[in-house]
């Protein structure tokens, strides 16, 4: 039997951010953690366990289906691909530290930084590491 099998650009770019998404989560969940370890911030639970995996993981694909269409679409889509992702978290960033009341009330500063910290790792992985997995297909394969 023979089981090799060639990945197309779409399951290669949904991979990719499945990985990275697999990677994001750990990583915000490590962040999460420590953070409201080191700070004793436990009062606002906007950013939860369950909403850091969930979240991490769906943007992170959805990330690898867009770069799929960047890189499918246009020639050497890589970097407009980048610069879309980063600016993109630059503007939830910027949103997310303006945000001064939510339905729960006032927003604590705390909370703030923990959002753009996790959207931080979200961002980076989105721009640097989809695309290398992308285009390393032993890593996927």
């Amino acid at each position: 039997m023979n089981y090799e099998y060639t990945q197309t650009d779409l399951s290669r770019g949904i991979l990719s951010g499945l990985f990275a998404g697999i990677i994001g989560t750990i990583a915000n969940i490590i962040f999460s953690v420590a953070y409201r370890g080191l700070t004793s911030f436990y009062e606002f639970n906007g950013v939860d366990i369950t909403v850091i995996v969930f979240g991490s993981l769906f943007q992170l694909v959805m990330c690898g289906l867009v770069f799929y269409f960047f890189v499918h679409y246009l020639k050497k889509g890589i970097t407009p691909y980048r610069i879309t992702v980063l600016i993109i978290t630059a503007a939830i960033l910027l949103l997310g530290l303006m945000v001064r009341r939510s339905v729960m009330g006032e927003v604590p500063y705390d909370f703030k930084f923990l959002v753009v910290g996790t959207q931080v790792i979200i961002g980076l992985l989105a721009a640097f590491y989809i695309p290398y997995v992308f285009s390393h297909d032993k890593l996927i394969s």
